[in-house]
């Protein structure tokens, strides 16, 4: 009879990468591809990724089943050597994604079978191209969804730390201390004078003390933190003092 072939095409608004892992996701089918039932991974290659896997398929005129021996490209394209099945005597065909840049990728899914029940010509190409179609579209709606998702996740954690900058920023404010300001690892080293409160009559030995004690009530993360820089405080201070003694 020999195999009976269709193609489709479809643009995703989603990165390339996204695109090949929503589809070597094989274990997952069952809740995002219409058409597949079910799914078993036979075996792995190297990299983790799917070698042997057989699919559960409902083909509109009946469910069929078959084993595919994957090969890949990584992120570009996917083939497949057919092994058995059951109610399909040959599968043939590839996937494949061009980058269109802008965290767009066009797929391409091109499938020959050769189905092994008797079927009216029309109606067996009717469903295959039917079945093939719902198959691009569903990894279209599943990469769109997982982009977004990644990208909601991401804005999610760039929101959280600079909130926490900010809280940070004004409890420091409230223990009468400021912060040093992130330096580049090249440039010039912030003075322990930066964190050293304005009252002059503060000893050494008190000064730990007092800048903890600006902090108190404000949390215990920020009192270890700002006992630390009044310890570096002091350490620095004594220094210089030991420092002008030698040099007269």
């Amino acid at each position: 009879m020999g195999l009976n072939w269709a193609e489709h095409s479809v643009e995703i608004n989603a990165p390339i990468e996204t695109c090949f892992a929503a589809i070597i996701d094989y274990e997952t089918f069952p809740s995002w591809q219409g058409a597949v039932v079910d799914t078993e991974v036979l075996d792995w290659d190297s990299k983790g990724r799917g070698k042997k896997v057989r699919l559960f398929i409902d083909a509109k005129v009946r469910k069929v089943d078959y084993t595919l021996d994957y090969s890949y490209d990584e992120p570009t394209r996917i083939e497949w050597d057919f092994v058995e099945g059951n109610g399909i005597n040959a599968a043939d065909g590839h996937y494949l994604f061009e980058d269109l840049g802008g965290d767009r990728t066009r797929a391409t899914y091109k499938l020959g079978l050769e189905v092994g029940i008797p079927l009216p010509g029309p109606v067996a190409r009717r469903a295959h191209k039917s079945t093939l179609k719902g198959s691009v579209e569903d990894l279209k709606q599943e990469a769109e969804r997982r982009a977004a998702s990644s990208r909601k996740a991401s804005n999610g954690n760039a929101a959280k730390s600079e909130e926490t900058r900010s809280r940070e920023a004004k409890l420091a404010e409230r223990a009468g201390v400021t912060p040093p300001q992130r330096a580049a690892a090249a440039g010039p080293q912030v003075e322990a004078e930066d964190w050293a409160p304005q009252d002059d009559s503060t000893s050494l030995a008190e000064l730990p003390v007092k800048v903890a004690g600006r902090a108190a009530g404000l949390g215990f993360g920020l009192v270890r933190r700002t006992v630390g820089v009044g310890l570096e405080v002091a350490g620095a201070v004594t220094g210089r003092l030991r420092g002008l003694t030698r040099d007269r």
